[in-house]
């Protein structure tokens, strides 16, 4: 099998794109998780977004209006959501699910309502592509890597930013006591509390802005019922599998993003395997990060823990 330069510069160019939910999704899990949220909802968060931020773009022609009204949908969502794993602490895994099927019928019938006739073409350019200068020429990596959505380097960026965070700042330090040890946390006078709240809440902007990344620019602005067909539920895997680090999340993403690539690429770089099979390929994967990781010790040690007060 011989892949030539143009077909594997168009493999990368459509696994990076396609990683751009994923890695923004999966660092805001990241962050609840170290928070000791387990957040199960963020298929239903990231549909909201996606959905917000489309029916935005349709109804005001701004892709840019779109974007932020993904983030908005993302945030009210999670705010709804952390309201009832956090102040009223509802079992963390039940209300998720839950919360993802009202997701899934609320916009699927939304979207009969206000998108179901013809709308005007909206171009997205503007938050689709941006070449960086100079190293969006390079052969092959240019394409892949550097003629990319500008929300997606804002992902990697965030990434970075995150892991500094987590790692030299005292916003992160607090963060971590809340999910590594609420109790302790407690009795040094730090409301857990709100910290898991913030948490959320800072979740729902990083997968509501996936979302709208997901409808917006890798869909054109289609809005279609399950737009996000299962990328919630890889989220929660690649911040497993990354072993809650933000630059092994980064690195994750993409591979799953390549994963997902080869059932719209596969045949072009000559795999001969059913498209039903390559479709499988990323949930496959995801399977076995949760059986070959699961919640290693490396994780948070009171994530998916409601904190009661009363209990220490």
């Amino acid at each position: 099998m011989e892949i030539d330069a143009v077909t594997l510069g168009l493999f990368l160019a459509s696994a990076v794109r396609l990683s751009g939910p994923l890695i923004l999704a999966s660092l805001g899990e990241l962050i609840s998780e170290r928070a000791g949220v387990f957040n199960i909802g963020l298929e239903g968060i990231m549909l909201i977004g996606a959905f917000a931020g489309a029916a935005t773009m349709v109804l005001t022609g701004s892709p840019m209006l779109g974007v932020a009204a993904g983030v908005g949908g993302g945030v009210a969502s999670a705010a709804i959501l952390a309201t009832a794993v956090v102040i009223m602490r509802a079992d963390q895994v039940v209300t998720g699910i839950g919360f993802n099927l009202l997701a899934l019928g609320t916009t699927s019938l939304l979207r009969q309502l206000l998108l179901a006739g013809p709308t005007e073409s909206v171009s997205v350019r503007a938050v689709s592509v941006y070449k960086i200068p100079v190293l969006s020429t390079w052969p092959i990596v240019g394409r892949g890597l550097f003629s990319q959505s500008p929300l997606l380097y804002g992902g990697v960026v965030a990434g970075l930013l995150l892991w500094l965070m987590f790692r030299y700042t005292r916003l992160g330090l607090l963060v971590r006591a809340a999910g590594e040890g609420a109790t302790a946390a407690d009795a040094a006078g730090l409301s857990v509390t709100a910290i898991r709240f913030g948490a959320m809440l800072a979740t729902g902007a990083m997968t509501g802005l996936g979302g709208a990344y997901l409808a917006i620019v890798a869909s054109g602005g289609v809005f279609v019922d399950d737009i996000t067909a299962g990328r919630g539920y890889l989220s929660i895997a690649i911040a497993i599998f990354g072993r809650w680090n933000p630059i092994w999340v980064v690195l994750t993403s993409i591979l799953f993003g390549c994963a997902d690539a080869l059932q719209y690429q596969g045949q072009s770089i000559g795999l001969n395997i059913s498209p039903a099979l390559l479709l499988m390929f990323p949930f496959v994967l995801a399977l076995v990060a949760w059986v070959a990781i699961g919640r290693s010790a490396t994780g948070p040690s009171d994530l998916g823990r409601p904190f009661i007060r009363s209990a220490r």
